[in-house]
């Protein structure tokens, strides 16, 4: 089993360290999305991915965004001038992500598992059926390839909120997590709520140690 996962940051699923669009092993810094994705898959299947070589595979979104112009094929639904740009973005990447795991399960005879990542908003301002709309967009795309094993990974607003609903140890309002601005540039954004959690301003690497233990279940 392979599990191919494409993110938007080293603070999320992580990045390549040999400046290429898809790397395993040692040329891959997982973020603390990836750590949790690992200890996820460890509690169900009884076995760990990290340990496996080239188990994990990474591809960045320039790479999925490059795959799509290179293919020259207009597969996106006929939708209308009032298709919004952004969630045809997220059609064509798990598109071009499905497209990458069936290759690579033809290449190496195992069964593939895709994780596309993507934050759903960066401000309040969007309606709420906006992360319904790219939820959507995102099965969509994989359906588009005929791939049955994609999983669209898509926190509202963005992972911070996870990390915080995460971290709380007594019963909390998911909603109210939820509602949290995106925009990082807000004084109450997800991003400064979970730097103050903390205690300290985070970083990946910070990220993905705290959540190679957090939460205990």
């Amino acid at each position: 089993m392979k599990m191919l996962i494409s993110g938007e940051g080293p603070r999320d699923l992580g990045v390549c360290n040999n400046a290429q669009g898809l790397c395993f092993d040692g040329d891959f810094n997982p973020g603390p999305m990836a750590v949790w994705l690992g200890r996820l898959w460890e509690s169900l299947a009884r076995y760990n991915l990290w340990d496996t070589p080239e188990a994990i595979v990474f591809v960045s979104e320039k790479h999925l965004s490059q795959k799509a112009k290179s293919s020259g094929k207009r597969m996106l639904p006929q939708r209308g001038k009032k298709q919004v740009a952004e969630t045809a973005l997220y059609f064509s990447n798990a598109q071009q992500l499905a497209f990458l795991a069936q290759q690579l399960a033809s290449n190496h005879e195992v069964p593939v598992m895709a994780f596309l990542f993507r934050d759903a908003d960066g401000t309040r301002s969007a309606p709420g059926q906006m992360w319904q709309t790219k939820w959507d967009s995102m099965v969509n795309g994989f359906k588009s390839a005929e791939f049955e094993f994609g999983v669209p990974m898509l926190p509202k607003p963005k992972s911070e909120a996870w990390l915080l609903c995460a971290g709380q140890t007594v019963q909390h309002s998911h909603a109210a997590l939820e509602d949290i601005s995106g925009n990082d540039d807000s004084p109450n954004s997800a991003k400064n709520k979970w730097d103050a959690f903390m205690g300290a301003p985070q970083n990946a690497t910070a990220e993905a140690d705290w959540c190679a233990s957090n939460p205990q279940d």
